[in-house]
């Protein structure tokens, strides 16, 4: 398993929170993270041994999570691309950090 931080997908507006961002809410894929995508400074993203994103976890600017997926509401946003770990620019992270974050974030449901 690889683990890497990376500023990809970080320039999401504000949700505008009319009818369409509502809807997209209900029917999308990832429905808790709209709210909250804007807030993403960082991804951590796990990797499986073939490359396919499996875990993620959203950072603010302060390094705190503010999402992770996937779980039972939320399918992950990276996980919802066809991008391998080939196609992903950033650092590699120590994969017990990224352990570490997501039993916190199941604890606290960041999402």
């Amino acid at each position: 398993m690889k683990v890497l931080r990376t500023r990809l997908a970080t320039d999401w507006p504000a949700p505008k929170n009319d009818l369409v961002d509502k809807l997209l809410r209900k029917i999308g894929s990832n429905p808790d993270y709209q709210p909250v995508l804007q807030r993403v400074s960082e991804w951590l993203v796990e990797f499986d041994s073939s490359g396919l994103p499996g875990r993620e976890i959203g950072l603010d600017s302060d390094g705190k999570p503010v999402l992770s997926g996937p779980d039972d509401r939320n399918y992950g946003f990276w996980l919802d691309t066809n991008m391998t770990l080939s196609d992903f620019i950033g650092e590699e992270v120590d994969p017990s950090y990224f352990d570490t974050l997501w039993v916190r974030c199941r604890g606290q449901n960041a999402t």
